[in-house]
């Protein structure tokens, strides 16, 4: 089969690029001709990619609503001098075969994220022009008759397609995202212990690790907020990821955190926090399915997470972490992180996180993706 992947970026170090990557040596490593049509530098794209898979640059102009819709755009332009290919789609694009709504559905994003925004930024969201061309983009995409296959990395997301735009159930399959667990997986106490030791910590020390970029949809205010109530000197916070910091740090400094808090920034391996970490806590607005969760669970770790969050549905609340209502709800996430910060090192929780995301694998992605693939060209 020959397959025309279609993604802007590639090179980015995000979950969405991760999974572009995996699925395009995946596919080719099963015999298949795989071209990514995307936007970066050809250099260091073609690297990432391999040898056996080949890169067609699209060309963008533009800030970022330009370079949505002018990638489109070229993208179709592109894709029309190759018929022959089977169009699998990571942006919404125009009339791809198949799409992959790992970004989610960003009508819903957008109804989620309003209550949390003040009166001129709701205002300001509703006549964006970026968001009026997203929704447009997505409109026409999920009403296609090109459209054969949606695939959604999360139940959320596949009720919130439906709940939309109408799509019927047998158009749309769940195929949750892939993990390496030779990256991601626990240690045991002694070589964690260790690890804690050259990361900063003494014996007693019981960590809450955030992990993401986009601190405001994530959350990060209203964990501050919670882990300021817990007033315990051998609890401390760790913030790692990419946003504006001084907003934040001055919200610490309101709330006394001191050196309980610090922020690692980005970084490109994240499997050491997990395995350091007593609790993983993302109280977030929206996510379609975190790979952050997953990949904290496969460490062993506990995660306290909210129903806005597809990766929720991997958690047994009391086994292996919880899940909130409400992002803003403070006081039930002091108390769900209360809980795992005595209970995360425990042996059954942690063997609880890695049996939820035990199943979870590149290769059974990968299958499960050629399956729909064949299903739509057939």
């Amino acid at each position: 089969m020959k397959i025309a992947l279609l993604r802007q970026r590639v090179t980015a170090p995000g979950g969405a690029e991760a999974t572009l990557i995996n699925l395009a040596q995946g596919l080719a490593a099963a015999g298949h001709e795989v071209a990514v049509y995307g936007t970066d530098k050809e250099e260091e794209t073609r690297r990432l990619l391999g040898a056996n898979i080949q890169y067609v640059p699209v060309p963008v102009w533009g800030p970022k609503t330009g370079r949505v819709l002018t990638y489109a755009l070229n993208v179709r332009r592109l894709l029309r001098r190759t018929p022959d290919r089977a169009v699998f789609s990571l942006e919404r694009t125009f009339e791809p075969q198949v799409y992959r709504a790992g970004d989610g559905c960003h009508r819903e994003f957008l109804r989620r994220r309003g209550p949390y925004l003040p009166a001129a930024a709701r205002l300001a969201q509703s006549v964006s022009l970026f968001h009026r061309v997203m929704l447009e983009l997505e409109k026409r995409l999920f009403t296609s008759p090109r459209l054969l296959r949606v695939i959604a990395n999360s139940r959320q997301v596949q009720r919130e397609i439906m709940e939309h735009y109408g799509l019927a159930p047998e158009k749309i399959r769940v195929i949750y995202n892939g993990l390496d667990h030779r990256k991601f997986q626990p240690l045991d106490e002694p070589e964690a212990a260790a690890l804690k030791s050259r990361m900063g910590l003494t014996g007693d020390s019981r960590v809450v690790l955030f992990v993401g970029s986009g601190f405001a949809r994530k959350g990060l205010a209203f964990l501050l907020e919670a882990f300021a109530g817990l007033q315990n000197p051998a609890y401390h916070l760790w913030v790692v990821g990419k946003g504006p910091l001084k907003r934040y740090q001055q919200l610490a400094q309101r709330l006394g955190l001191g050196s309980n808090l610090k922020f690692w920034g980005p970084q490109a391996d994240t499997a050491p926090f997990y395995q350091a970490a007593t609790v993983l806590a993302l109280p977030t607005i929206y996510d379609p399915c975190s790979n952050v969760v997953l990949e904290a669970l496969a460490c062993g770790c506990p995660v306290v997470t909210t129903a806005a969050n597809g990766a929720g549905e991997f958690i047994s609340p009391g086994a292996n972490g919880a899940v909130l209502d409400l992002p803003y709800d403070t006081p039930a996430l002091r108390l769900a992180l209360e809980e795992y910060l005595d209970r995360g090192r425990d042996l059954r929780v942690r063997r609880a996180a890695q049996d939820a995301a035990a199943p979870l694998s590149w290769e059974k992605t990968v299958s499960q993706t050629l399956e729909v693939l064949t299903e739509a060209c057939q």
